[in-house]
């Protein structure tokens, strides 16, 4: 099985260790990574002496010819070409350099030449003067810092070296363990996205607190995220602004992490505190809870940090809760939210009230606030809360105010899964980041959008206005030209009639406006808000990054200011529906014409069943698009939108039309009637199992796809539909798949047609697309394995170029293969 490349860096099989001084490394080796590791002493008179390094030719543990998985170097600045000369017939695949007690001469020049030595080597770098690694679940301490860190669960990753050395010392009092930590910096040749996929699939790592400063490409980072927060919780904290960035970048940036399904944390404290919580069993439906306390002074410390303007909002209790509680609670006591009562807590009044708030369909989730009390059992209430919060199907997040007496209550209900908290303002923004992330993950789900909003969009038009533009030297669109190219794209915006209707709208009306504009790191990204305001703040949550689908832009309405205050209770139906289809329709504007640098609907008025839009301006970047972006991948965007290039409408040599296209989100269902309606054959030769139908995770793996690193590619017919009086619906007939290999430099390939379609050349075409479509991205191979006993597959492979390789401690399969880089792309 193909290693990840950075397994090296964070698990490696060999070692070759070059220090002048004595290292933890040394004292702290497991038994079978001992046997393989070789350490140097360099000697040398003067740090900028030369050096006596007599590094053997054969490492421990590393048979002569091959590679050294890691190599750990810790010389002062000017021995570093000497040294890295020596270790150069091993070619580590992994180098850390540790900083040393002396200064550099120059760190830019030693930077530069590390990097340029580690790409000639094929090298993944950290460093020069680098914290190093730390991997407590293996037992391996590649760092300077002697007491390694406790084992854990948790992966920590930062920009910042000081950060690291903090955090391990306050985690040893807060008995917070890790699974990796790792330090990138400025320095780092490894990228912040290459170890989110690393930890994406590491056993060891359940979730992943993430520190960043400036240092990515937003790309990459939004694709690693949004593929490592869907099997694990990723919380991010980010210092300061982006570099020199406005504050638009920051509402930019958190737009990303919510399609990404991260979430992020403003403080360094709440960083693992939204750790713990992400833990949770039960996610919240929504952001409305409860508030229950022994003691009015906690619940309204509590209610400082709950609101509109914060994450989590006060629930409205139902009549009946409200009796309930009164008939449970002593007289007097306080039954609306919050809920506090002035008497010594009793287990069963806890389990009462946890059960009542838990049961009203209006509480989305339970803030239990307890000061210490000494009237009462506290150890029982404990006990009791352990049982109830699980039994209860929603979250229920704890605080035991105090330190000594209550921490032991904190731990024990940390251990049973319910989290528990020392503030109530901490347990309060605890609820927060776990609602946050729940509606993060819903956004996350969504990709991308499907196909044009029934009618296509005229490109060539389009384009041509622009190309116009250019041969004119113009940046800024005439208000003809806005309004021609917003009908190339059908946007359902009414425009306003006669010369003076600009002013037409009257006071009392409230003024909207659509913000689409370039951010110089992460592309295009839409704002919807009031009009006549173009300021944008990073606490912003009105922005969304293109593409958009129907749900995106329903959500993109209802988080902005204007919604909620007025447009919620007066804007008709119908006239909400033009607003969300305009901004669908504007983001496929953006996707595909990366010249567009600002477009400006400002002012925008709703009318009993449409939107006027009284304002339009556009105007084009400087910078000329030499490649058009279904061509390149749409590099202007963070997000990949759906491939719709690869949209491909054919017919079988019986004039039977099919359609080749790639997987959508909502294929989930036919893509498992199709899996259900295979032979058993067919299905055993395509999973080597006998399951009958894909799990709920295998179906969302396959179905949920960021085209960015991976694509799925599905043959449909159109068959009748019983359901709806037999009118024509798409038949899943043939699935091809390829998902990028952990070496990041090739993809595995899956391939399975249905019984009935067979001998039709519907597998060639559907390679061929999976093949181009690989080439494009960059892939290096492309392969697969295939039961030895699966003769038609492996003969369509060989037709296809592939070689055919047997497997040396499996003779039942074969692993085929291509080399992409010396095959033609076929029609």
């Amino acid at each position: 099985m193909l290693r990840h490349r950075l397994a090296a860096l964070f698990e490696p099989r060999s070692l070759l260790v070059v220090s002048h001084r004595s290292l933890p490394v040394a004292r702290s080796l497991p038994s079978s990574l001992a046997r393989a590791a070789t350490f140097v002493k360099p000697q040398a008179t003067s740090p900028a002496g030369a050096v006596d390094l007599a590094v053997p030719e054969v490492l421990a543990g590393v048979e002569r010819g091959e590679r050294v998985d890691l190599a750990l170097l810790c010389v002062h600045s000017a021995q570093l070409p000497q040294v890295l000369e020596a270790i150069g017939p091993h070619r580590p695949r992994a180098l850390i350099l540790l900083s040393t007690e002396t200064a550099p001469d120059n760190a830019l020049e030693d930077m530069i030449y590390c990097r340029s030595w580690a790409r000639l080597n094929d090298c993944a770098l950290l460093g020069p003067r680098s914290f190093g690694v730390q991997n407590p679940s293996r037992g391996l301490n590649f760092s300077h810092i002697p007491q390694m860190a406790q084992t854990g669960k948790v992966a920590l990753v930062t920009q910042s070296r000081s950060l690291v050395a903090a955090v391990l010392d306050w985690a040893i009092d807060v008995r917070l363990g890790f699974s990796t930590v790792v330090s990138l910096g400025d320095e780092a040749g490894v990228e912040v996205a290459q170890v989110l996929d690393y930890l994406a699939n590491d056993r060891h790592t359940e979730s992943i607190a993430l520190y960043l400063e400036d240092t990515f490409t937003a790309r990459s980072l939004a694709s690693a995220l949004r593929s490592a927060a869907s099997v694990k919780p990723v919380v991010v904290l980010k210092a300061g602004q982006l570099g020199q960035a406005s504050e638009a970048g920051e509402a930019v940036f958190n737009a990303m992490l919510r399609r990404a399904g991260a979430v992020r944390v403003p403080y360094f404290v709440q960083l693992f505190s939204a750790i713990k919580v992400l833990r949770y069993t039960y996610w919240p439906r929504g952001r409305r809870i409860a508030v229950f306390s022994n003691g009015d002074g906690a619940a309204q410390l509590a209610m400082t940090v709950i609101g509109p303007s914060f994450p989590v909002l006060r629930a409205e209790l139902g009549k009946s809760t409200v009796k309930a509680l009164a008939d449970v609670l002593e007289p007097g006591a306080q039954v609306l939210n919050p809920i506090a009562t002035s008497l010594p807590l009793t287990p069963e009044i806890v389990r009462s009230v946890v059960e009542i708030l838990a049961g009203d369909a209006a509480v989305d989730g339970v803030l239990v606030l307890l000061a210490p009390d000494p009237l009462a059992d506290m150890t029982r209430v404990a006990h009791q809360l352990a049982v109830s919060a699980p039994a209860a199907r929603k979250p229920v997040i704890t605080c035991f105010m105090g330190e000594e007496t209550v921490r032991p209550l904190r731990h024990l209900l940390d251990e049973v899964g319910t989290p528990a908290f020392r503030t109530p303002e901490s347990a309060a923004n605890a609820f927060g980041v776990l609602a946050s992330y729940h509606y993060n993950q819903l956004l996350s789900r969504q990709t991308l959008p499907p196909e044009s909003l029934q009618r296509e969009p005229l490109l060539e038009q389009a384009r041509a206005v622009l190309a116009q533009l250019r041969a004119e030297r113009r940046t800024e669109l005439t208000l003809a030209e806005c309004w021609e190219l917003l009908d190339c794209f059908h946007i359902p915006l009414h425009r306003p009639q006669g010369e003076s209707a600009v002013d037409t709208w009257t006071a009392d009306e409230p003024l909207m406006a659509i913000r689409a504009r370039r951010d110089p790191r992460f592309g295009p990204y839409i704002k919807f808000g009031t009009g006549g305001t173009g300021a944008l703040s990073a606490n912003d949550r009105a922005v969304d990054l293109p593409p958009l689908n129907s749900f995106l832009a329903r959500q993109l309405i209802e988080r902005s200011l204007i919604w909620n205050r007025v447009l919620s209770r007066e804007m008709s139906p119908a006239a909400f529906d033009n607003l969300r289809e305009t901004l669908e329709r504007i983001s496929v504007l953006v996707s595909e014409l990366p010249e567009i640098d600002s477009l400006v609907l400002d002012p925008m008025v709703a009318g009993a069943g449409h939107v006027t839009a009284h304002g339009v301006r556009m105007s084009l970047s400087t910078s000329t698009v030499l490649v058009l972006p279904e061509s390149s991948g749409y590099r202007h965007m963070t997000i990949h939108p759906y491939p719709r290039r690869l949209v491909q409408h054919k017919r079988f040599d019986d004039g039977r039309a099919w359609t080749m296209r790639p997987i959508r989100p909502e294929d989930a269902e036919p893509l498992q009637e199709f899996i259900r309606g295979l032979s058993t054959e067919a299905r055993y030769m395509r999973f080597v199992s006998m399951l009958r139908e894909l799990t709920p995770s295998m179906l969302a793996r396959y179905t949920r796809i960021d085209y960015d690193r991976e694509l799925a590619l599905v043959a449909t017919v159109q068959v009748p539909n019983p359901e709806h009086r037999g009118h024509p619906r798409e038949q899943i007939i043939g699935f091809a798949h390829y998902l990028r290999h952990p070496d990041g430099r090739g993809a595995e390939y899956a391939l399975v047609i249905g019984d009935d379609w067979q001998r039709r050349r519907l597998g060639t075409v559907l390679m061929l697309g999976l093949i181009e479509a690989a080439q494009i991205q960059g892939f290096a191979y492309i392969d697969g394995y295939v039961l030895s006993s699966n003769r038609g597959m492996l003969r369509l492979m060989e037709s296809l170029g592939f070689r055919n390789d047997s497997i040396p401690d499996d003779p039942g399969t074969r692993r085929v293969w291509l080399d992409l880089g010396s095959r033609a792309i076929d029609a």
